[in-house]
């Protein structure tokens, strides 16, 4: 036989695929060379180049520090904690607490989608009209043409009179109006001399009752008859309201009178006294809108 079919090479052995304790191993000594069981083989620390690494054990000396960071108020253990760090509940209770926040949050907005969806839909709405808004107050014609939608038209006129010495219309000045009627409603329209209020004809005015109170000073020897006209748009009949003044004493007497009429729109009042009076003051004001 050929010292060549004797050479066994190292790739011609067969692959195992397990060691098991009672298997062997060929180790190479000062001594010489030996077989040493698998069960045997012992590795020591200083050998182990990731000794730092390893988990200490129960019964291991020394200390660790734990690291949190603060996530929505809970406490959550950080990678500066140090290396081998035996983890307790306590260490991941804030980790823990955040995961079934998050979820309690995640089911409560999944469950507003249809609401979300609702809202985007009536925000959308709302900016149209607001754009809307936007481009008929951006036109000037538009704004022009847009009517107010006041009702009341008050009016407050202080210290008039009737013609010197004599009776006929109520006049005031223009000083002595202490509410103007354009100032409640910019459609009205009024005289001071002789006076007059005329109510709009258009949507700014609602027909309602109207309060009215007159108010003037006559001397002992007067005696006369004053008069609230309503006229109607138009003309035609007039209605009349006469108070008629006694004398009472020897001193001029302030008259008070008060009177409520259902006034439409386009409706015009004027006051007028059968002698002179003075000292005159006539209020209109609207009950209700």
């Amino acid at each position: 036989m050929a010292i060549e079919d004797e050479i066994i090479n190292i790739t011609d052995i067969d692959v195992g695929t397990e060691i098991l304790n009672n298997d062997k191993l060929i180790i190479e000594t000062n001594s010489g060379t030996k077989l040493l069981a698998f069960k045997d083989l012992v590795i020591g620390e200083d050998n182990i180049t990731f000794r730092d690494k390893l988990v200490q054990g129960a019964d291991a000396t020394g200390s660790s520090t734990t690291k949190f960071s603060t996530v929505t108020g809970h406490e959550i253990l950080t990678s500066e904690t140090t290396a081998g760090h035996v983890i307790k509940y306590a260490d991941i209770s804030g980790t823990v607490e955040l995961g079934k926040f998050n979820y309690n949050g995640i089911a409560t907005f999944a469950s507003m989608s249809a609401t979300i969806a609702q809202n985007e839909s009536e925000i959308s709405f709302l900016k149209t009209q607001l754009d809307l808004i936007k481009t008929t107050f951006s036109s000037s014609s538009a704004l022009s043409s847009t009517a107010l939608t006041l009702s009341a038209v008050n009016f407050y006129f202080e210290n008039g009179s009737s013609a010197a010495g004599k009776g006929g219309d109520i006049k005031f000045t223009s000083d002595n109006i202490t509410v103007d009627p354009t100032r409640t409603n910019a459609n009205a329209s009024y005289n001071a001399n002789p006076f007059s209020v005329t109510y709009p004809n258009d949507s700014s005015y609602v027909g309602g009752y109207v309060l009215f109170n007159l108010s003037y000073d006559i001397t002992r020897t007067s005696k006369p008859q004053i008069a609230i006209y309503k006229t109607p748009e138009g003309g035609g009949t007039r209605e009349v309201y006469l108070y008629n003044t006694k004398f009472q004493s020897n001193h001029a007497l302030l008259q008070l009178h008060q009177h409520i009429e259902y006034i439409t729109p386009g409706d015009t009042i004027t006051v007028t006294a059968s002698q002179f009076i003075s000292n005159v003051s006539f209020k209109g004001f609207k009950l209700g809108t």
